[in-house]
């Protein structure tokens, strides 16, 4: 990451961490916007930032799509278009490496970045945990609020609990 992209970066945390979110200070969530395209991989046409959002710099954001208040993104996330998400969401792309038993755990180091979709059109409720189990979350889904989501979801499902199981179908 180059050293402008940094500093857009840390301009954009600053901005978040000073500004109301987007549904109290429109123009607050237009500076966010303007330093988020500068800081991360692709932003789409109106994003909308909450408050304290701490993503990857790699993040892929849809238009019209919105990051809840103390949100946390990890690498290798793409969200589509249209995508509402709640607050205190909380994406787990990297784990720690468990296999060994001849080392502690901590002196292991991380798993490879699970890389995770997010389809246009959907809803992710309040405090969903996305663990690096799940690649795609398909369009139209929802997660219900709470939810630990720990494989894909299909499109157009509504899913909840832990883990997170088919609760039914969205229909036309």
């Amino acid at each position: 990451m180059g050293v402008l992209r940094k500093l857009y970066k840390i301009a954009f945390i600053f901005a978040d961490r000073i500004l109301p979110p987007y549904n109290l200070c429109k123009w607050g969530n237009a500076i966010k916007n303007f330093f988020a395209k500068r800081a991360f991989s692709h932003v789409g046409k109106g994003v909308n930032w909450g408050k304290r959002v701490t993503v990857a710099s790699d993040l892929r954001i849809g238009d019209n799509s919105g990051v809840g208040d103390f949100a946390v993104i990890s690498q290798g996330v793409i969200i589509g278009n249209d995508v509402m998400i709640a607050k205190n969401l909380k994406i787990f792309t990297v784990n720690h490496k468990i296999d060994r038993t001849d080392i502690p755990m901590r002196l292991q180091g991380s798993t490879d970045p699970s890389p995770l979709t997010i389809g246009n059109d959907v809803w992710i409720g309040e405090s969903v945990i996305i663990t690096p189990g799940c690649c795609n979350i398909g369009d139209g889904s929802v997660l219900a609020a709470g939810s630990v989501v720990t494989k894909d979801v299909e499109p157009y499902s509504i899913v909840g609990g832990n883990p997170a199981k088919l609760i039914r179908y969205r229909k036309n």
